[in-house]
C-alpha cells in the first residue's frame, strides 16, 4: 500500500540531474513546505519549514531539472515511499523518506501565487522520433 501526497513549497537547491543503469534521465531536489501557524498572541507566522525529498522519473524529469531552479514554488503530487540503503563503508543500514514522481502516476508543477510562467510545450516523445 502506499500513501499519495501532494503538497506546495520552495525549492531548497536546483534539482539534480542522475541517471538509471537504463541511462533513463531522474531528478532529485529538496523541497521545503513552510506551514503557518497562530503563535500565543494570536498572530500568524511561518513554523519551522519541513524539508521533503522529491524523486521526479519520466519526462516530467528533464522538464523539471531544464525549468525550475532554487526557489522555485512547486506544487508535487506523488507517492511517498522509504529508500533504504546500507553504508558502502560501514554496513551502517540508512533510511530516508523521499516522494516519488512518474509518468504513471503524479506530477509537478509551479504554484503561479507569486511568480509568472511561460508555457513552452515539448514535443511527444512519438512526435521527436
Amino acid at each position: 500500500m502506499s500513501t499519495t501526497v501532494t503538497f506546495a513549497g520552495n525549492k531548497a537547491e536546483a534539482p539534480e540531474l542522475h541517471h538509471t543503469r537504463e541511462n533513463k534521465p531522474f531528478v532529485t531536489c529538496r523541497v521545503l513546505v513552510n506551514n503557518r501557524i497562530q503563535d500565543d498572541q494570536g498572530e500568524w507566522v511561518s513554523d519551522v519549514p519541513t524539508a521533503r525529498n522529491v524523486k521526479i522519473f519520466g519526462s516530467a524529469a528533464t522538464h523539471v531539472h531544464d525549468s525550475c531552479g532554487s526557489g522555485a514554488p512547486p506544487f508535487v503530487h506523488g507517492l511517498e515511499r522509504t529508500e533504504r540503503w546500507p553504508d558502502r563503508e560501514t554496513g551502517e543500514k540508512h533510511t530516508k523518506g523521499v516522494v516519488v514522481v512518474d509518468n504513471r502516476f503524479g506530477g509537478v508543477g509551479l504554484s503561479l501565487m507569486y511568480v509568472s510562467a511561460r508555457i513552452d510545450r515539448a514535443p511527444h516523445a512519438a512526435q521527436a522520433r
